[in-house]
C-alpha cells in the first residue's frame, strides 16, 4: 500500500509538468461599417478686432499696415474650408453727419494665410463715409486634406470711404477713435 500512494504521489506531481493544451480559439470575422463626422478644432471664437486711432490731420497710421496676428491650434480631420469677413474700420461712436470731404470709413483688405496654398482675403467696401455697419466676405479658399496648424491674418491696403468734394481723391478722416472686427471661418468642406 505505501508503494501504491508513493505512485500516486509521484504521477501526481507529475501531472503538474505535463503541457495543457487549450483548444484552438474560434475566430469569427465581424464587418464594423461607421462614419466619423467631419469636425474643425478653432481656438479662437472671438473675432479679431483692430483698432486705431486717427489724430485730428487724418493721417491713417502707417503701423496698421503691419498688423498681423498668428493664431495656434486649428485642425481640421478632413478637407475644409477657410473664409474671412470683415466690417470696415468705423468710427467708435460714429457721427450722424459729417461735412464734405470728411468720413469715418476706412476701407481695407485682410488676408489669412499658413492653412491653403491661396491666402483668404475680404475686401472691406464701404462707400458711405459715414458707413452703414454691412459686413463684407470673401471667397472661401479650400483645404483639400487634414491638417493642424497655424494661420496668420494680416492687414492693409487702407483707404477712406467716400470722396473728396468733386475729385476721385479719398475723403479725409475725422480724428477719433476707430474699430473694425475681422472673423475667420474654418468649416469641413466634405
Amino acid at each position: 500500500m505505501r508503494r501504491f500512494a508513493r505512485f500516486i504521489v509521484a504521477v501526481l506531481s507529475c501531472m503538474g509538468m505535463s503541457s495543457v493544451q487549450a483548444a484552438p480559439a474560434r475566430q469569427i470575422p465581424y464587418n464594423v461599417k461607421g462614419k466619423i463626422s467631419s469636425s474643425c478644432a478653432i481656438p479662437q471664437a472671438a473675432p479679431l478686432t483692430l483698432s486705431t486711432t486717427v489724430p485730428s490731420n487724418g493721417k491713417i497710421d502707417p503701423a496698421l499696415s503691419n498688423m498681423s496676428w498668428t493664431i495656434a491650434g486649428w485642425s481640421c480631420n478632413a478637407a475644409s474650408r477657410i473664409s474671412l469677413s470683415a466690417k470696415p474700420l468705423r468710427r467708435n461712436p460714429p457721427k450722424t453727419s459729417l461735412t464734405p470731404s470728411q468720413s469715418q470709413v476706412i476701407n481695407f483688405t485682410a488676408r489669412a494665410s499658413g492653412w491653403t496654398t491661396s491666402e483668404a482675403k475680404v475686401t472691406t467696401a464701404e462707400t458711405n463715409p459715414l458707413g452703414t455697419g454691412a459686413t463684407y466676405t470673401g471667397a472661401p479658399q479650400i483645404q483639400n486634406a487634414p491638417r493642424k496648424g497655424a494661420i496668420t491674418v494680416r492687414v492693409g491696403d487702407f483707404t477712406t470711404a467716400g470722396a473728396k468734394g468733386n475729385s476721385s481723391n479719398n475723403a479725409k478722416p475725422v480724428d477719433g477713435a476707430y474699430s473694425a472686427t475681422i472673423t475667420l471661418t474654418l468649416t469641413p468642406s466634405s
